[in-house]
């Protein structure tokens, strides 16, 4: 297919860039086989490769930095912190690749609050993946006009009852849903 690529192949791209097809028989090679992909055009085989746990630390450092988002996210399971954050600043999180980059080993969760001003939703919402994160910083997601983030607030483990008043009373009744049913609503509230 790689010939077919250049002169505008629609099945050599989606072959090579897009399908969902991936060369396992990959991982059953010697690892001298495996690391020839390094630097292979198809990123379907560096992800192959990426996942693999035996690398050396070159191969690894490599991965960390490939300009396919889901190379370094397959790697992470090796990663040092600095380059979990890096990935988190540059693309969020990739949700169907697990474990997720917030739950890694390596990862400290305050290093997310850096994150509140982001203009990347998919990146400020992992604020929120803090289960210690400062009032004023729930209170930031709070003045969101995002309701998925008033829902992540009214779901924090650290959500003070002024800021779940407040989300009860949105006009809205997708942000006032998540309030009413969190476990740390006063009983006094919950009634009708």
């Amino acid at each position: 297919m790689e010939p077919e690529k250049p002169t505008g192949s629609v099945d050599a791209w989606i072959a090579l860039d897009r399908s969902s097809y991936e060369p396992g028989w990959l991982r059953d090679t010697p690892l001298a086989e495996r690391l020839t992909c390094r630097d292979c055009p198809h990123a379907v085989f560096r992800r192959v490769l990426a996942a693999d746990r035996d690398l050396p630390d070159e191969a690894w450092r490599r991965l960390d930095n490939d300009p396919d988002v889901l190379c370094p996210q397959l790697a992470a399971p090796t990663a040092p912190p600095h380059v979990l954050v890096r990935l988190l600043r540059a693309h969020g999180d990739v949700c169907h690749v697990r474990p997720l980059l917030v739950d890694h080993s390596n990862f400290a969760s305050q290093t997310l609050r850096a994150f509140v001003d982001k203009a990347d939703l998919r990146v400020r919402v992992l604020v929120l993946q803090d289960p210690e994160l400062p009032v004023p910083g729930l209170r930031r997601f709070a003045d969101c006009e995002e309701g998925f983030l008033d829902a992540g607030v009214a779901g924090h483990p650290d959500i003070v009852t002024e800021l779940l008043e407040r989300l009860l009373a949105d006009r809205e009744p997708k942000v006032a849903d998540t309030p009413a049913a969190t476990p740390v609503l006063p009983r006094a509230q919950m009634q009708p």
